[in-house]
């Protein structure tokens, strides 16, 4: 439970991440476009140097989830499929029908019989 929080944590800044790049680079453009009079191209610049940032702040995030995930692979074992065929799928859902009947439970909206229309006699 600790490290499923501990990931959260370190995932969660990711976000706070980018947006710093961003301002940090724009913020950094503005600076020198007003020490040396370049107005608008130093902004855009360094604006784009911040997003690059950002994105290899999100590859980083994204390469070390990647890894915890193969870790826990290992550690834990992959889990099997809950279905492993169609076949298999379709008889869960008759039984969940069967069992839909008997306790009142509306079933899957793609097996719901046609409405039937008005009679007008």
């Amino acid at each position: 439970m600790k490290q499923d929080w501990k990931a959260v944590g370190s995932y969660g800044t990711v976000g706070l991440e980018v947006v710093l790049c961003i301002m940090l680079g724009l913020f950094v453009g503005r600076w020198l476009d007003a020490k040396l009079g370049t107005d608008p191209f130093l902004s855009v610049l360094w604006f784009f140097f911040g997003l690059g940032a950002a994105g290899k702040a999100v590859h980083r995030a994204w390469k070390e989830m990647q890894i915890a995930a193969a870790r826990e692979e290992r550690e834990q074992g992959n889990p099997a499929p809950m279905f492993d065929d169609r076949k298999a799928r379709q008889d869960e859902r008759a039984d969940g029908d069967r069992r839909a009947d008997s306790i009142d439970v509306v079933p899957y909206p793609d097996e719901r019989p046609p409405a039937k229309e008005h009679d007008e006699r």
